[in-house]
């Protein structure tokens, strides 16, 4: 199954992003058959002014775009997950996270989620907020739990800002501490969460399987390109019988350069030591 990250703007035409690779016929084919899941950050949505000043009328209308591609996305049984982005729009992507599940158009609909970035100190304290919102919707929320990949501009705006702390671990121990007692609490939380580990490190899959056991569903993702021999031996070992969905960016060549240099980057501190013992 093929999980698509969209990176240019989205607006209430459909998905333009997917079109710079298929046409309009061919498009609605794929969408109906292999697209499972679709993957983009609110500022994708057209709307110029997604910051903190400008709270209360960002949330008001990324909200009625998300809705409208939530309803479009329902209608052809894809998932939609909102990607996470810096730690200062957190508060914000929440607001507009709960406004929209709890619209009566998406009742009962467990399509809608959100990732969550372990390498963030208020990780935790967002999966419990979520918890109680699952509760309060009586609907299961997809969780896409991530490490981070903003690290450098995380510090770098902290910096500038004058912060007397870091929104984020600066010890890559921490963060992957962190990731583990998320995943804990997102198996611990049956009924609330439909969790999705995305990680690349043989270490942390290994932990995630030993806490797993006989745990509800569950799935495992990995990046198009990475962590292939990893998830290959995984699947061969467990037989099968836990989902492990690729993750596939889409988009022009200017808006996912930087997003595939920082893949490159994980990759070569991820899975070096795999690739030695490969060679």
């Amino acid at each position: 199954t093929i999980r698509l990250k969209c990176s240019k703007k989205l607006t209430q035409k459909g998905f333009p992003s997917l079109r710079l690779l298929f046409s309009d016929s061919l498009l609605v084919q794929i969408i109906q058959i292999f697209i499972k899941i679709l993957v983009f950050p609110l500022s994708c949505l057209h709307y110029a002014r997604y910051e903190v000043l400008q709270h209360k009328q960002a949330v008001q209308q990324i909200s009625s775009q998300l809705l409208y591609l939530a309803k479009k996305a329902r209608a052809a049984n894809i998932s939609v997950t909102i990607d996470a982005e810096e730690s200062e729009r957190l508060e914000m992507s929440l607001d507009i996270f709960s406004k929209v599940l709890s619209e009566p158009e998406l009742k009962g609909w467990s399509g809608l989620g959100l990732a969550v970035q372990a390498y963030q100190k208020r990780a935790l304290s967002t999966l419990h907020y979520l918890a109680e919102l699952s509760r309060a919707e009586q609907c299961i929320i997809p969780i896409r739990l991530v490490k981070g990949a903003y690290w450098d501009s995380e510090i770098k705006r902290a910096q500038v800002n004058g912060l007397d702390n870091y929104p984020v671990f600066t010890h890559k121990s921490a963060t992957d501490l962190s990731y583990l007692a998320c995943a804990q609490f997102m198996l611990s939380k049956t009924g609330a969460f439909y969790p999705q580990f995305a990680m690349h490190n043989a270490h942390t899959v290994a932990a995630i399987l030993t806490m797993a056991k006989a745990k509800p569903a569950y799935e495992l993702q990995r990046l198009h390109g990475m962590g292939e021999q990893l998830y290959r031996q995984l699947q061969t070992d467990t037989q099968g019988e836990i989902p492990c969905r690729i993750y596939a960016p889409v988009g022009n060549y200017q808006e996912l350069l930087p997003y595939l240099v920082r893949r490159l980057l994980e990759n070569g501190a991820n899975t070096s030591f795999i690739n030695q013992l490969m060679l």
